[in-house]
């Protein structure tokens, strides 16, 4: 779902709305819309560091990774992703 959030931010894509009126009505529906996607797309982004955490602590019970070898996986992953690269949120 983050690249969709992404993308959406961009302006390349759009949502399908389900109602599409004019009004004062129609502001409501696409706030209260826009909000309940955004906390759809936290949850699903907490979701996916907390798999990712899973893993990265689980790294001793692949065979042949041993306890030095898996600290370097994490240093690896963690300097890759903790310096900003492939990542654009804000």
């Amino acid at each position: 779902m983050g690249k969709s959030v992404r993308k959406l931010k961009r302006g390349r894509e759009t949502i399908a709305f389900p109602a599409r009126k004019n009004g004062k009505v129609a502001d409501q529906i696409m706030q209260a819309w826009n909000k309940g996607f955004a906390a759809g797309a936290r949850k699903q982004r907490e979701q996916d560091i907390e798999q990712v955490m899973k893993w990265l602590g689980s790294l001793e019970e692949i065979p042949g990774i041993g306890e030095k070898r898996a600290w370097e996986i994490r240093r690896h992953f963690l300097n890759f992703f903790g310096n900003g690269r492939e990542r654009d949120e804000r």
